[in-house]
């Protein structure tokens, strides 16, 4: 995967620290290791502050140290200590309880380290860029996953997440390239934005049943993830949360979602089939843009809002109901969905909103309800085998290039209810062969019937 944007960000900040290494001070340094002290007896490792790159390969941190006659406890390991150091190799003492931001990052030579069960925190940045950790286990005192902490650790094959784990932040484990699953345990209940974003190895997903809260982008561009199970509990499939999961076959939504929000499924282009529970009441814009393997999917009566483009690219689904609950539709909803040979449009939708079915090539027929009130533009557009329309009685307005290049549509009735009809509205089609313009319509666009080649007759 390309970095994004917000990779290069997020290494661009990491790299801004190097602007203040250089001025940092160590209080003392013994056996090549430097400290500084906490208080009257204790002291982090820290960074040597001689230079950008840190002398460090192979380490061993004592539990206890001695200097000027005093012995001090060694607690943790300070913020950037061993930053983009040539570190191979590190045996870190039970005495140690914290791990400082980017304490290891850019430790591209590290390949193995031990964390003892001493430890309880780990900082953000802890581990960014170590490109030959190949395995890491995180102790089992460790609370919270910092933010990304793991990023970009492209060696990465495995990793068991503790039971003492409540939160998994922002990045923990993007890019790890490398990570092949994942099992989130029970005691986690919120997972940050983009945490597994770019994990193109990762074949299956657990998610614990205690997770209340999944970030934006969580497992975006996962691009062999197969297979997710999603626990009762989660309330919100996020942004863009399995977009580009293009392996993905299957999901179990829970019945706790309400609502699946912009692009969460976008080009999952193996998805065939989804169970949408009866809990949701929200199909967020491009939820599932660009599935082109998805063959159908029941939309529920809990359903009341379908966003922009939900199902635009779904070129194998073949038939779509809409229920009557569904009173908020917005446009290109079912664009070049050219699969897609019969439809069922509620008696909530009142709109037949901007290039809703352009491009649906299969499409024969469609009964339009009596609650519709506009066909907006390019609503039909490219609708190649589209023999019949019913317009009914409800529709006021027929918007620009709405039937453009309908080339099988043959005879349309329009109401008395249309008051005007858009520009280019029937350009093309070529086999209408009569059409009658009632006395409503006060105004038709340039263009309306143009290359209507077979058009014989129009009474107005």
């Amino acid at each position: 995967m390309k970095h994004s944007r917000f990779y290069q960000t997020v290494v661009a900040v990491a790299m801004m620290l190097i602007g203040w290494l250089p001025s940092l001070a160590h209080d003392f340094e013994v056996d090549g290791i430097c400290y500084n002290i906490l208080s009257d007896n204790s002291v982090e490792v820290t960074y040597n502050g001689s230079s950008y790159n840190n002398d460090y390969e192979d380490v061993i941190i004592p539990e206890t140290v001695t200097h000027d006659g005093s012995t001090y406890s060694v607690t943790s390991i300070g913020e950037s200590a061993f930053y983009d150091s040539k570190l191979t190799s590190i045996k870190i003492p039970n005495s140690v309880t914290g791990i400082g931001n980017s304490a290891f990052a850019f430790c591209t030579s590290l390949t193995s380290l031990e964390i003892p069960n001493s430890v309880t925190s780990i900082g953000s940045y802890a581990f960014i860029e170590c490109s030959s950790l190949a395995s890491i286990e995180i102790p089992n005192g460790v609370t919270y996953i910092d933010e990304c902490v793991f990023l970009d650790c492209t060696s990465l094959t495995s990793i068991e997440i503790p039971n003492s784990v409540t939160s998994i932040g922002r990045s923990a484990f993007y890019h790890c390239s490398s990570l092949t699953s994942i099992e989130i345990p029970d005691s986690v209940t919120s997972i940050g934005d983009y945490a597994f974003s770019g994990c193109s190895s990762l074949t299956s997903a657990v998610i614990g049943n205690g997770v209340t809260n999944i970030g934006e982008s969580a497992f975006v561009y996962c691009s062999s993830l197969t297979s997710v199970e999603i626990r009762n509990g989660v309330t919100s499939i996020g942004k863009s949360m399995f977009s580009g999961c293009s392996s993905l076959t299957s999901v179990k939504i829970p019945d706790s979602v309400t609502n699946i929000e912009f692009g969460a499924f976008q080009m999952c282009t193996s998805l065939t089939s989804i169970e949408i529970p009866d809990s949701v009441t929200n199909i967020g814009s491009y939820a599932f843009n660009g599935c082109s393997s998805l063959a159908s999917v029941e939309i529920p009566d809990s359903v009341t809002s379908i966003g922009s483009g939900a199902f635009d690219g779904c070129s194998s689904l073949t038939s779509i109901e809409i229920p009557d609950s569904v009173t908020n539709i917005g446009s290109y909803v079912f664009n070049e969905c050219s699969s897609l040979a019969s439809v069922v449009i509620g008696n909530g939708v009142s709109c037949i909103g901007y290039y809703m079915f352009s491009c649906c090539s299969s499409l024969t027929d469609i009964e339009i309800p009596n609650s519709v009130t506009s066909i907006e533009a390019n609503a039909f557009f490219y609708c190649l085998n589209l023999t019949y329309i019913e317009i009914p009685n409800s529709v006021t307005m027929i918007g620009e290039s709405a039937f453009q290049k309908c080339t099988s549509l043959t005879s349309i009735e329009i109401p008395n209810s249309v008051t005007s009809i858009g520009n280019m509205a029937f350009m093309y089609c070529a086999n209408l062969t009569s059409i009658e313009i009632p006395n409503s319509v006060t105004s038709i666009g340039y263009g309306a019937f143009s290359y209507c080649t077979g058009l014989k007759s129009i009474e107005i």
